[in-house]
């Protein structure tokens, strides 16, 4: 049998560039070059403007209303998320890097179990949409938008900056990405990025029936106690019986770790069941 493609050395390479070009940025703004400019809340590559829809949403909310310039922004980060899903999360965000690092760390130093439980991640879905709703409800009351300013991601790739090249000493950055820490160490596992993170959510809510997804076929399944699509998910999601809105961020772990290709990825609905029928 054909052993699954290894996508997740593929992952760590895309993710390592990104974290690595967000640190470079700075040093080369520096130094004259003006081509790229920004942070994963807003980045300008030359002429365009690109923003992360979460961050253009409570940008929106504070301001009252929505501008061409913003909109223009969003759509190609938006067309993204719609068609390949929330690849941000697993194959773009230092922070989901950081926070997969921080998660093998504590189950070796703290001889923790790698195993999930079987329905964790479906009683996470409505703590997401609570934390979502009060970002952009905030961002609206407080006229300031806080998903742009707060969110991990943004925080992260915009410390360098701060640091580097605007020469100011990131008290404020520094401070709300140490809470984000102590967050991710102290509450249980990968919380910051399974639930609290209102970029990650956005992009999870933003999936049709024929976004890029993992797709499983049960007459394929050989459908074990244990079963190793379960075991291999960073978030403890089984892709056998996971709604369409359950956190899955395509990281595509599971389809390396699933034994009888019962498990693949691909854009149509899903061979086992109707698109959204398990908790939609």
């Amino acid at each position: 049998m054909k052993r699954p493609y290894r996508w997740t050395p593929l992952r760590r390479t895309v993710q390592a560039l990104v974290a690595l070009f967000y640190f470079a940025l700075p040093w080369l703004n520096r130094w004259g070059f003006r081509g790229l400019m920004g942070n994963l809340a807003s980045l300008k590559v030359g002429p365009v403007d690109l923003a992360e829809p979460a961050s253009a949403l409570s940008v929106v909310l504070a301001a009252g209303k929505v501008t061409g310039q913003i909109l223009l922004a969003a759509l190609p980060v938006l067309a993204l998320a719609l068609v390949m899903g929330p690849v941000f999360c697993s194959w773009v965000c230092p922070w989901g890097f950081l926070s997969e690092g921080l998660d093998n760390l504590k189950i070796r130093t703290l001889h923790l179990h790698r195993t999930w439980t079987a329905e964790g991640y479906r009683k996470l879905r409505p703590l997401r949409v609570v934390g979502l709703f009060v970002f952009l409800l905030a961002s609206f009351l407080l006229a300031s938008p806080l998903v742009a300013l707060l969110a991990p991601p943004r925080l992260l790739t915009a410390l360098p900056q701060e640091l580097f090249y605007l020469g100011v000493r990131p008290w404020v950055t520094g401070s709300l990405l140490v809470l984000w820490l102590v967050a991710e160490l102290l509450l249980p596992r990968r919380w910051v990025c399974r639930a609290l993170c209102p970029v990650g959510t956005l992009w999870n809510f933003l999936r049709t029936p024929w976004t890029l997804a993992v797709r499983f076929d049960p007459s394929l399944c050989v459908d074990p106690k244990v079963a190793p699509c379960h075991l291999h998910c960073p978030w403890g999601i089984d892709p056998r019986s996971m709604g369409r809105f359950d956190g899955c961020t395509n990281c595509l772990r599971c389809v390396e770790g699933c034994p009888s290709h019962a498990l693949e990825v691909g854009f149509r609905p899903s061979a086992g069941r109707p698109p959204g029928k398990s908790g939609e």
